[in-house]
Order: C-alpha cells, then sequence, then structure tokens
C-alpha cells in the first residue's frame, strides 16, 4: 500500500471510531467542557449524567486510586473531585480509551492491548518517581504511556467491529502506522505536544546525564510488552516480602494492585514475592 493511500486509511479510521464512540458513548460537550480552562465546578459535575454509568464508575474507581507517594488522596466524593484528582486531559483520555474499550468488550485482543496501555501508565508513573523526576514530569510519562498504544486499539475495533471487509488492515499496517494514528488523536483531544513526542518516539532517548521522560515511557512499555509475550499477557513483578511492622497498605506492590483493581484488571497483574536480596 503506498504511503498516501496508508495516511488517507489512517484519516478514515480516526472519523470512524470517533463518530462511532460520539454517537453511543462519548458526547460533544462532554470534551468541550473538559478543554475549557474556565469550566467551573457545577458545569464539571453535570457532565456525570452524560457519561455511560460503567465509565463513570471507573472514573471514580480510578480517581480513588490516585497516591501521593505512598498515602491516598482520600475518597473521592463528586465527579467534579474526580476529575480534579485525574486531571482535565487525563480524563479526557480515560473517558475516550474506555469508550473504545467499551465498543470492543468480549474482545480477547482489544481487551490485552487495553490492559498493556494502563499497565505501559502505571509503570511509567511509578518508574519516572523512582528516577528522580518530580510529581507532575511522572503524570506526563502516565498520561503517555495510556496513549502509547491508543492507535493500535483504534485500528483493532475498527478493523473487528466496524469495517469487517476492510482487508487492508493487517498486523503489518497495524504495527506500522498505530503511532501516526495515536499522534493525530492528541491533536483531536487538544493534548499536550509532549505527548505526541513521546509517542511517535518509540525508542530510548538519552539526555546529556539521565534518562528522558519519553525515554521511561519507552522503558516502561517495553517492559510491558516483553511482560505480556513471555508471560501470557500478564504484568509480572517480583516485590520483597515486606519486612515485620512493615505497614502493607503503603507499599508499591499495594499500591500497584489497587491500581489494577480499579479498572477490574486483576488478571493481567501477577506479582511473586521474593526474599530480599540481602536475606539471601
Amino acid at each position: 500500500m503506498e504511503s498516501e493511500q496508508s495516511f488517507d486509511l489512517i484519516e478514515k479510521i480516526e472519523n470512524a471510531m470517533i463518530e462511532s464512540v460520539e454517537g453511543g458513548l462519548l458526547a460533544p460537550d462532554i470534551i468541550e467542557t473538559l478543554d475549557d480552562p474556565n469550566a467551573n465546578g457545577e458545569a464539571i459535575e453535570s457532565l456525570k449524567s452524560k457519561i455511560a454509568p460503567d465509565i463513570c464508575m471507573r472514573l471514580f474507581d480510578i480517581a480513588n486510586a490516585i497516591y501521593f507517594a505512598s498515602l491516598r488522596r482520600g475518597k473521592i466524593g463528586s465527579f467534579y473531585e474526580a476529575v480534579i484528582h485525574l486531571g482535565m486531559h487525563k480524563t479526557k483520555v480515560l473517558i475516550f480509551t474506555l469508550a473504545l474499550y467499551r465498543f470492543g468488550r468480549g474482545d480477547r485482543e482489544v481487551e490485552t492491548v487495553f490492559a498493556g496501555s494502563y499497565a505501559t501508565s502505571v509503570m511509567a508513573h511509578m518508574l519516572a518517581l523512582q528516577m528522580g523526576f518530580r510529581e507532575e514530569a511522572a503524570k506526563r510519562a502516565e498520561l503517555a504511556g495510556l496513549l502509547m498504544d491508543i492507535g493500535r486499539m483504534m485500528m483493532l475495533v475498527y478493523r473487528k467491529f466496524v469495517d469487517t471487509a476492510e482487508e487492508r488492515i493487517d498486523d503489518h499496517f497495524i504495527d506500522t502506522f498505530h503511532p501516526y494514528l495515536g499522534a493525530r488523536i492528541v491533536g483531536r483531544f487538544n493534548l499536550p505536544g509532549y505527548v505526541k513526542t513521546i509517542i511517535l518516539a518509540r525508542a530510548l532517548i538519552l539526555e546529556e546525564n539521565h534518562v528522558s521522560l519519553p525515554g521511561v515511557v519507552h522503558l516502561a512499555h517495553e517492559n510491558v510488552r516483553s511482560s505480556f509475550e513471555r508471560y501470557d499477557n500478564r504484568l509480572v513483578i517480583r516485590c520483597q516480602i515486606p519486612k515485620p511492622a512493615t505497614d502493607v497498605s503503603r507499599t508499591l506492590e499495594a499500591i500497584l494492585r489497587d491500581k489494577f483493581r480499579a479498572v477490574g484488571l486483576d488478571q493481567y497483574l501477577h506479582i511473586i514475592r521474593i526474599p530480599s536480596i540481602y536475606d539471601l
């Protein structure tokens, strides 16, 4: 397929998937409100009634699984609080991603891509914090991680549920062009430019003296991809057995479990407890 034809097809997929999601799950005025920096609490709270109940529930669950260091940010009582905890950009992305997932529910391949995207987001945030990046930078890594395979997910849903006769969308086409569709979604939803940079980088980027933030997202993405390939679509993590008297509710292991449970993806996370290297 010629490059021009490929990009025409990418645009066709983008428009069809946006239309499909908007038509049944995501009204345009939801995005408009979340794009408005002057939107007040009442306007944001009113969005709750316009979002599919199951998606709204997941947003609350994800917001309730947010931590600051090892402390929960507190119980979420309103949709406005959930959006404030998540952030406007992440809320938009989560609504769209969850809507896509809902559209392709029941399909193992679509669910696996969704699980991998969510796992990449969680790992990117965690790695960024552990590598010394500030919280704001870690949030950027988390957002970009969630979008690394959004183009792949859209193409799969389109191929399987929208235009089942479209034979040009084979696995090679998806592997080659899904980053470009992801970059288009960044522009479509008015997301920050750094997200597009990270999606299109597709490689480990080093700055003068440290791994760059795109590099952190790439490490997370590759770690998740490798684990899914090796362990039957599961993120396998080895965690040290907590020391006696440790508050296990605040360990990284507990935070990981909470985050995966919030989206109903428990089966995609497998944690193996190992002794501390100092105990061996």
